[in-house]
């Protein structure tokens, strides 16, 4: 190669250098400050879990269990909203229950997929991230928002797990909710190649049995 070809290629690669650093700058920017556990434990404050502690889930009737594991990838049984105090968030949107109640709600539902993530992992930091969310919302027949209603979901899994967090999500209105309540949410995650499941505990309780 001519000797004139060689500062072309150094600059070349100078300027690669340069926008790769970018890049992993920008990436640690959008990325939320503290751990998964410690982001957490604040949306958890926040929305009035006592010392930002995940609720107990417990056995239900139903015929399933709370995760199946496919390859990387982990399929977790839909989650109803529950407050801190273990009643179950019911009614229809908006006539029963508020838009922003709603969203709460969503959080809710949320909340109790993570626990159920920390119940079958032991580990959040096995989440390599989450793919996809599913949100039933109970609807009036005119009630159009329910995409403002799963937001909230889709939030509360970027505060925590950060760039991780974002994902792919249906949203849906429907009918009736099971037991009537007023959101439902499923959740598919994939995970780091070493996670294992460490519970194979019965599904959470369901609103009939809490």
């Amino acid at each position: 190669m001519p000797p004139c070809f060689k500062p072309i290629r150094s600059l070349t690669a100078v300027l690669l250098l340069a926008v790769s650093a970018v890049q992993g700058f920008a990436q640690q920017q959008q990325q939320p400050a503290g751990t998964v556990e410690s982001r957490l434990k604040t949306e958890l404050l926040a929305l009035g879990f006592a010392d930002g502690q995940l609720p107990v889930l417990k056995p239900a009737f139903g015929n399933y269990v709370d995760a199946v594991k496919v390859g990387d990838m982990l399929y977790l049984s839909s989650a109803a909203p529950q407050r801190p105090d273990g009643q179950f968030v019911k009614g229809r949107v908006p006539d029963q229950v508020s838009v922003d109640q709603a969203m709460v709600a969503a959080k809710l539902a949320c909340v109790r997929q993570i626990a159920r993530l920390k119940l079958v992992l032991g580990d959040l930091d096995q989440v390599k991230r989450i793919v996809y969310v599913r949100g039933k919302v109970y609807s009036q027949p005119d009630f159009t928002d329910q995409t403002k209603v799963t937001d909230a979901c889709s939030a509360l899994y970027v505060a925590v797990f950060g760039e991780a967090g974002r994902h792919a999500r249906t949203t849906e209105g429907i009918v009736a909710g099971p037991f009537g309540v007023a959101v439902e949410m499923e959740t598919f995650v994939e995970l780091k190649p070493t996670a294992t499941l460490v519970s194979a505990a019965p599904a959470a309780s369901t609103p009939e049995k809490n």
